[in-house]
């Protein structure tokens, strides 16, 4: 499930319910740079910017450009997409 959301990001994943599974959640800077890695074997993703669960401060959390791989930090109010992953 992708989604673009402004603020609350880890809170849309959290609360995600998509076919019989309802326990997803925002993953970290690292487990993100792993979806960025293998992007291609996964699919469904845009080359864009996507949030992480990983905070930099109290204002800013770490975010992926997919295009190219490189992390950002910046303000928790910026919108950008979210990608919902689970454990396994």
């Amino acid at each position: 499930m992708e989604a673009s959301c402004t603020s609350g990001a880890a809170y849309l994943c959290d609360h995600l319910v998509e076919g019989l599974y309802i326990d997803w959640y925002l993953p970290s800077k690292d487990e993100l740079n792993k979806l960025f890695l293998y992007r291609v074997e996964i699919g469904g993703l845009m080359d864009a910017f996507y949030w992480s669960s990983s905070e930099l401060d109290a204002l800013n959390a770490w975010f992926q450009l997919f295009g190219t791989g490189s992390p950002y930090a910046s303000l928790k109010n910026y919108s950008h997409r979210v990608r919902a992953v689970r454990a396994f």
